[in-house]
């Protein structure tokens, strides 16, 4: 019975130091501020900040991206718009007409076809 008792008093004991083990971390997260709604914030802060370009050659060449990227855009909505109404075009010329009823057969003898 002695053998018995120690598999679970070992598996009682391991459980123990876990969870005293992640309260530890969780205190130590804790105190650094790491899990803190404020400091994600402040990160995010700190990153588009670093993101931003911090020469004026940078932020010149950034501005210039941002110009033609804004021409391209323009450019091919200006495109696709155009090409809509050639579709539209198109299509109003594809419109069935109703069909001419038949000639009679005399009047195409005695007047001709049509």
């Amino acid at each position: 019975m002695a053998d018995d008792d120690k598999p679970a008093e070992l598996e009682d004991r391991v459980e123990r130091l876990e969870s005293g083990q992640g309260r530890i971390l969780s205190k130590l997260d804790e105190l650094l501020g790491t899990g803190s709604p404020a400091h994600k914030a402040a990160e995010e802060h700190e990153e588009t900040r670093l993101g931003r370009p911090s020469s004026i050659e940078e932020q010149v060449r950034a501005e210039l991206e941002r110009a033609e990227q804004e021409k391209a855009d323009a450019a091919a909505k200006e495109n696709e718009k155009s090409e809509r109404q050639t579709i539209r075009e198109t299509l109003a010329k594809l419109t069935e007409t109703r069909p001419e009823q038949p000639q009679p057969r005399r009047q195409a003898v005695m007047w001709g076809k049509r």
